[in-house]
C-alpha cells in the first residue's frame, strides 16, 4: 500500500542538508513523513527546523562514509528514528576553470568529492536501504549533457554521477533498492544569489539567464526539491535508472 503523505516512513540522510538545494531536500523530506539526518562541515547558525538531525561530516574524508553511518546510528539510538529509507547524494563543490586552467589537484579534489565520496557512501549504506526497500537519489546537473565554457571539470563529475546511477539502479535493484538521480538547472541558491549581486545589473543579469529558460525563470531550492522528494518516496516505486531533468525545459530546448 502506498504511504499516505505526512505519514512516518522511515529516516533519510541528505549529504551537504544544511543550506541551499540540500537543505530544502531535507525539509521537503520531513514534510512527506521522514525523519531527516543531515550532514555538513560546519554547524549552521540557524536550526533546520524540526524533524532535522544535523552531524558534522568532512565528505572529503576518505573515513566520511563511516563518519555518517555512526552519525545516523547515534541519532537513531538517541531518538528512535525509524530505519534508513532514503539516502539523498547531494554534497559537491563546483569547479569553475577552463581547459587551459585544469589543474591535477584541484581536479582530483572535485571528482574525490562530487563521485568518489557518493560511491563510497553508496557502498557503505546500500545494505541498509536494501532491508527497507529505499531510495538513493544523487543530485547531478543539466552540465552533464549540456556544453559550456568553463565548467569542465565540474561537468564530467556529474556525468559520471549519472553513469553511476544507472549502474547502480541495476546492481542494486535485486537488494530492492531504487537508484535514481535529479538533474537541477541553474537554481537560486545563495551561491547564485551572491553572483547575481556582483553583476553590473542584477536584474538584468538574472533575466537574461532566465531568458534562456523555456518556463523563463531561475529554479527554486523547492523546484529540485519536489523532484528529489518525490524519486526518494513510495509514489515513485516502479522508477529506477531514470535521470530526471528539473531544469524548466531548458535540456530540451
Amino acid at each position: 500500500m502506498t504511504e499516505t503523505l505526512g505519514s512516518a516512513i522511515g529516516s533519510a540522510i541528505v549529504t551537504g542538508g544544511t543550506s541551499g538545494i540540500g537543505l530544502a531536500i531535507a525539509r521537503g523530506l520531513v514534510a512527506r513523513g521522514f525523519t531527516v539526518v543531515a550532514t555538513g562541515r560546519t554547524r549552521p547558525a540557524e536550526p533546520l527546523g524540526e524533524g532535522i538531525h544535523y552531524i558534522e561530516v568532512d565528505h572529503a574524508d576518505p573515513a566520511a562514509a563511516e563518519a555518517v553511518l555512526a552519525g545516523w546510528e547515534a541519532v537513531r539510538k538517541a531518538r528512535g528514528i525509524g530505519p534508513l529509507a532514503a539516502l539523498v547524494n547531494n554534497v559537491g563543490r563546483r569547479h569553475n576553470d577552463l581547459i587551459s586552467e585544469l589543474d591535477h589537484e584541484s581536479l582530483l579534489e572535485t571528482l574525490a568529492l562530487n563521485v568518489v565520496s557518493h560511491m563510497l557512501l553508496t557502498r557503505r549504506l546500500a545494505p541498509l536501504l536494501g532491508e527497507a526497500h529505499g531510495a538513493i537519489v544523487n543530485i547531478s546537473s543539466r552540465l552533464a549533457v549540456v556544453g559550456m565554457p568553463g565548467v569542465s571539470g565540474y561537468a564530467a563529475s556529474k556525468g559520471a554521477m549519472n553513469a553511476f546511477t544507472v549502474a547502480a539502479a541495476v546492481e542494486l535493484a535485486p537488494l530492492g533498492v531504487r537508484v535514481n538521480a535529479v538533474a537541477p538547472g541553474m537554481t537560486k541558491t545563495p551561491l547564485i544569489e551572491a553572483w547575481l549581486a556582483e553583476q553590473p545589473d542584477p536584474a538584468a543579469a538574472e533575466a537574461e539567464v532566465s531568458g534562456r529558460v523555456p518556463l523563463a525563470r531561475l529554479a527554486t531550492p523547492g523546484d529540485i526539491a519536489g523532484a528529489a522528494v518525490f524519486l526518494a518516496s513510495p509514489e515513485s516505486g516502479y522508477i529506477t535508472g531514470a535521470i530526471l531533468p528539473a531544469d524548466g525545459g531548458y535540456t530540451v530546448s
